[in-house]
């Protein structure tokens, strides 16, 4: 999907560049074996073209016109991802994905139920060693932004998960 919206900025000979985040970004950059029916971004050039691009790859593939959309912008970190990663290049359109630590930061603040797993595999993602280094990453992108108790119940949850994976990891090694 991505070169076919790049050949159709070709014909207008039109330069886009986008930022993936939410679960495509996941998919794109940490984990190629997940599936998304939709593709949240930030246009951050050449909005009106590649909107238009992005809606004629959907009539020739069969798909809602919005599976390209703007949704999550508003769950967007003010602070420039310096670590997003350059997943296309082309010479009509170039894809960034979010980083990890910015797609942790977004899924916690979005505080949606349909993250968990989301969230729980960013943490494992960035090794962190505690609640406070997640919610320290949080606190960087998000500053002076209060966390509701139940994100934080849900980040403490997800973390006595891994720790209990771990420990049965390491309590399968020794018994082997």
């Amino acid at each position: 999907m991505i070169y076919e919206r790049a050949k159709e900025l070709s014909f207008s000979r039109t330069r886009a560049q986008v930022y993936v985040v939410g679960e495509a970004a996941i998919a794109l950059a940490f984990d190629v074996s997940r599936f998304t029916k939709d593709v949240d971004v930030l246009i951050t050039s050449a909005h009106g073209d590649l909107v238009k691009a992005a809606q004629a790859v959907a009539r020739k593939n069969g798909l809602p016109e919005t599976w390209l959309n703007e949704a999550a912008v508003g769950f967007l970190p003010t602070q420039t991802d310096t670590n997003a990663r350059s997943v296309c290049y082309s010479p009509y359109l170039t894809v960034s994905s979010a980083s990890a630590r910015h797609l942790l930061a977004m899924k916690i603040q979005a505080g949606r139920g349909k993250d968990r797993s989301d969230i729980k595999f960013l943490m494992k993602h960035l090794e962190l060693q505690s609640v406070d280094e997640a919610l320290g990453v949080y606190k960087e992108l998000f500053p002076g932004q209060d966390l509701s108790i139940v994100a934080k119940e849900t980040i403490e949850e997800l973390y006595e998960e891994l720790e209990l994976e771990r420990t049965q990891l390491d309590e399968g090694f020794r018994d082997s």
